[in-house]
């Protein structure tokens, strides 16, 4: 995979989330066949940060983990929660 950095990473990361979510950073580490250590984590940690803080995704800690999903996913739940209530 040719070395992706900036926005070019920040987009492949969104990509990867959209694939498979929920998703850890470690694992999109393993995605973009990059080696899952500390630094590497970090770094797609930022982008997790980046593509949250344009609400593209969501995040959330789980003990010590973090797990981020599309945005658009939340507003599925909303429908599922609304179409419970007709049930």
């Amino acid at each position: 995979m040719p070395k992706l950095s900036g926005k070019s990473l920040t987009k492949e990361v969104y990509s990867i989330i959209r694939e498979t979510w929920p998703v850890h950073p470690s694992e999109v580490c393993r995605k973009l066949e990059i080696e899952p250590n500390v630094s590497n984590i970090s770094k797609i940690k930022y982008h997790f940060d980046v593509l949250r803080k344009n609400n593209r995704i969501k995040t959330k800690k789980i003990d010590r983990a973090l797990v981020g999903w599309p945005a658009e996913i939340e507003k599925i739940r909303v429908i599922h929660d609304f179409m419970k209530d007709f049930e």
